[in-house]
């Protein structure tokens, strides 16, 4: 089996950029894959940071871990700037982006913004055409593209990035359409924020989007996403749980709550192994309390390596 991997998402809804860092240098000193960022412009939680200025600055202090977006709102920037963004972190990173990215879904905040924001069907057409110009631009001299949607015209993109032929593309979303896109582009798939059964017939229908495409699903990764709760014993953990809900006013329905892996290093270790043996061999982990580093230590103390050998 394939090793597998756990990567931590820092959320920016952090008192200040040195907080965050402090996140992203603990998880390079434990180990951890990759740490990941989202791409929001405002939310209702406490204060955001631009995601791929942040990007610039966590690929110069880290050393190891892999950095990413998770995932960037492909309506935010025209594709061929984003290629370049892109490309330029890649490089300060010396090879360690992981390139997320995905149609956007919070039009509320794209409004506040004045951005445009078509309807879902329209943005995955636009991220389709992104991803060719983007994957052009990384791999092509000169690259010519005209769309319904974007258009470039002998544009050229120096330096490439470091990793070749290009960054691994992560592409996070649900639908017929969008999972089509994926297996036409993707690398990486984000699935996330359900049940076992759920992720079991999300991929399902990953593959038949990958059989309808001529796509080998077994090239595209499987990534998961969760929000982790974890304490020394189960009922700590559940405490928090408990705490953590009431504190973000959640509903017992939310995902987010409903689906977290809560408990104990061994509870943990049951849960996360479950989803291995149906096949995501990445996890991108939200840890509450992230900012007193405890979660983090715990979990790459007490669980990661169970999942050396398995």
């Amino acid at each position: 089996m394939e090793n597998v991997r756990f990567g931590v998402q820092a959320l920016q809804a952090m008192p200040d950029y040195s907080t965050l860092k402090k996140v992203a240098l603990e998880c390079d000193r434990l180990g951890f894959d990759s740490v990941w960022i989202y791409d929001h412009l405002q939310f209702t939680y406490g204060p955001t940071l631009e995601c791929w200025t942040t990007l610039s600055a966590l690929a110069e202090a880290t050393k190891n871990v892999r950095v990413g977006p998770l995932v960037t709102c492909n309506a935010f920037r025209y594709p061929s700037i984003l290629a370049k963004m892109a490309a330029t972190v890649d490089m300060i990173s010396n090879g360690r982006l992981n390139f997320g990215i995905g149609a956007g879904w919070h039009e509320a905040e794209a409004a506040a913004y004045g951005i445009p924001f078509p309807r879902g069907g329209i943005r995955v057409e636009m991220l389709d055409e992104a991803l060719s110009i983007i994957e052009g631009l990384w791999t092509k001299d000169k690259f010519t593209f005209k769309g319904k949607h974007y258009s470039v015209n002998d544009a050229i993109c120096i330096p490439k990035p470091l990793q070749k032929p290009y960054p691994p593309i992560l592409v996070g979303g649900g639908g017929d359409k969008m999972l089509r896109l994926i297996a036409k582009h993707a690398n990486a798939w984000d699935g996330g924020f359900t049940d076992l059964e759920g992720y079991k017939k999300d991929h399902a229908r990953l593959k038949a989007a990958c059989k309808e495409t001529g796509r080998n699903c077994s090239e595209i990764e499987n990534t998961f996403q969760s929000r982790v709760i974890i304490a020394e014993d189960d009922k700590a953990a559940l405490k928090r749980a408990e705490k953590w809900c009431a504190e973000r006013k959640g509903k017992p329905d939310d995902p987010d709550w409903k689906f977290a892996v809560k408990g104990s290093p061994q509870t943990c270790i049951k849960t996360l192994k479950d989803y291995v043996d149906a096949g995501v061999t990445h996890f991108t982990l939200l840890f509450a309390d992230v900012a007193s580093l405890k979660p983090l230590q715990l979990f790459a103390e007490k669980v990661i390596p169970e999942f050396h050998s398995y």
